[in-house]
C-alpha cells in the first residue's frame, strides 16, 4: 500500500469516529485528506469500500497487539487469555468502535453490513480457538456455544460496565464474563447439552489461501511448537542457527509495520533445506501458514 493511500484511510478513520460513518461524506474525505475526487476513486470503489479498509487497518493493528501477548507463553494460560481479552475491548473503546460499527449497521450498505458480519464471525472463531487452547480438545463440542455466549457478555455487559464505572477497571469486567463463561461450560458438559456444532464456523468462515483465517495466531501456535520441539531435540550449540530463523520469520509477520516477505521467502527457502525440519512433521503446516502469508504480501 502507498504512503498516500494510507493517508487517506487514517484521514477516514479520523472523519468516521469523529462524525459517524452515515454523516461523513466522500466530499469531507477529500477536502481532509487533500486529494481529487479522481484520485480517491482510482484507491476506493466507494466510501464503503473505503470503510472496509479503515476497519481492516484496526482489526491488523488490534490483533497484532492482542497476538503479541502469546509469543512464548502456555497458550493454555487462563490469565493470557484474559491479558488478551483485555487489550482487544480496551482497543477497541479507546478508540470508539463501538459506536461506529452500530452506526454502519444501522445503514442501507448492505454489503458493508455483511463484511462486518464476517469479521463478527472471525471473531468468534478466534474465541473458540483460545477456548479450545485453554480447556482442551475434550470440552471442544461445548465451545463454539460458549464463544458466542462470551462474545456477547464482552460486548454488552462490559459496554455498560464501562459506562457505569469507566474504563480503568475493565479488567474486573472481563474477568467476570470469563468466569460466567466457566461455569456455564461446566454446567453443559456435565449435562452434554450443545446447541451448535463447531462445524457450523464452516459455513462462515472462507477457508480459501486468501480468506480472512487467523494467519497470525495459527502461526504463533506452530511457531511455539516449533520452539518447544528445538528445546527437546537440540543443544544450546545446535538450536541457535534454527531459532534465528524461526524467530526473524515470526518478527517480520507479527511486529513490523512494513514487513519484508522477500527476505521471509529467503529465510523460508532456507528451513526448508535443513534436515532437521524436513523430518519434523509439523513442519509443513509451519510452512504452508508462512507461504499463505507470502502469497498476502507479494
Amino acid at each position: 500500500m502507498n504512503e498516500r493511500k494510507r493517508q487517506v484511510i487514517n484521514h477516514a478513520k479520523r472523519l468516521f469516529l469523529e462524525k459517524g460513518y452515515r454523516n461523513t461524506s466522500i466530499q469531507d474525505i477529500l477536502e481532509d485528506s487533500n486529494i481529487s475526487r479522481g484520485t480517491f476513486y482510482n484507491y476506493f470503489p466507494s466510501k464503503g469500500e473505503l470503510f472496509k479498509a479503515v476497519y481492516d487497518s484496526f482489526l491488523k493493528e488490534n490483533h497484532a497487539r492482542r497476538d503479541e501477548l502469546l509469543i512464548g507463553q502456555d497458550l493454555g494460560d487462563e490469565e493470557v487469555f484474559i491479558l488478551q481479552l483485555k487489550v482487544h475491548m480496551s482497543t477497541s473503546f479507546h478508540n470508539r468502535f463501538f459506536i461506529l460499527i452500530d452506526d454502519v449497521m444501522s445503514s442501507n450498505e448492505q454489503d458493508v453490513k455483511e463484511f462486518i458480519l464476517q469479521t463478527r464471525w472471525l471473531y468468534i472463531n478466534w474465541l473458540h480457538n483460545r477456548l479450545t487452547d485453554v480447556f482442551g480438545e475434550a470440552k471442544k463440542p461445548y465451545l463454539l456455544d460458549c464463544a458466542i455466549i462470551l462474545g456477547s457478555l464482552l460486548q454488552h455487559y462490559v459496554y455498560f460496565y464501562v459506562k457505569a464505572k469507566g474504563d480503568e477497571e475493565i479488567e474486573e469486567a472481563i474477568r467476570y464474563c470469563f468466569g460466567c463463561v466457566k461455569t456455564i461450560l461446566e454446567d453443559v458438559s456435565k449435562r452434554d447439552i450443545q446447541l451448535l456444532s463447531p462445524s457450523v464456523l464452516e459455513n462462515f468462515i472462507p477457508n480459501g489461501a486468501k480468506g480472512n483465517r487467523d494467519l497470525r495466531y495459527e502461526l504463533l501456535q506452530k511457531t511455539n511448537i516449533l520452539k518447544r520441539c528445538m528445546m527437546q531435540d537440540l543443544k544450546e550449540q545446535q538450536r541457535i542457527g534454527y531459532m534465528q530463523m524461526v524467530d526473524f520469520i515470526q518478527d517480520e509477520i507479527m511486529h513490523h509495520q512494513h514487513p519484508r516477505p522477500i527476505l521471509v521467502k529467503t529465510v523460508l527457502a532456507s528451513m526448508s533445506q535443513e534436515q532437521y525440519f524436513l523430518e519434523m512433521d509439523m513442519f509443513e503446516g509451519y510452512k504452508d501458514l508462512v507461504n499463505i502469508w507470502l502469497e498476502n504480501e507479494i
